[in-house]
């Protein structure tokens, strides 16, 4: 069983087309999209058209951008905190957030982080 991770969707939104969806077995619910990461309270979020509940929301540099492959959509692997990116890119849940490296490698030494969406207070 993972432990950061509960389940994965690959699936269509309105105005943002495909993206995997990540659900935390806490509630909160990552957003992978071709152009763009978003971090969400929880499922119903997502698609709130007023962003109610969102946490954060970081574009993805273009050279790290990734295609999408089905079935697995932007996602290449996902194992704990890690989520590999079809792109070669990397997304780690660290214990302050979520942060984009440009390689599984440099997650792996937390060197050139991209950016990071933190994660809300636990009293919020």
């Amino acid at each position: 069983m993972d432990t950061i991770i509960s389940r994965q969707e690959v699936l269509s939104l309105p105005a943002r087309g495909a993206v995997n969806l990540l659900h935390f077995h806490q509630g909160m619910v990552l957003v992978v999209g071709a152009d763009a990461v978003g971090l969400y309270r929880d499922r119903r979020a997502v698609e709130d058209p007023l962003a109610n509940g969102l946490v954060g929301y970081e574009p993805i540099p273009d050279a790290l951008r990734p295609v999408f492959v089905d079935p697995d959509g932007f996602v290449s692997e996902q194992t704990s905190g890690f989520i590999g990116l079809s792109s070669g890119a990397a997304l780690f849940v660290r214990p302050d957030g979520v942060a984009l490296y440009p390689s599984s490698l440099d997650a792996l030494h937390n060197r050139d982080c991209c950016w990071l969406i933190p994660f809300p207070p636990l009293n919020a």
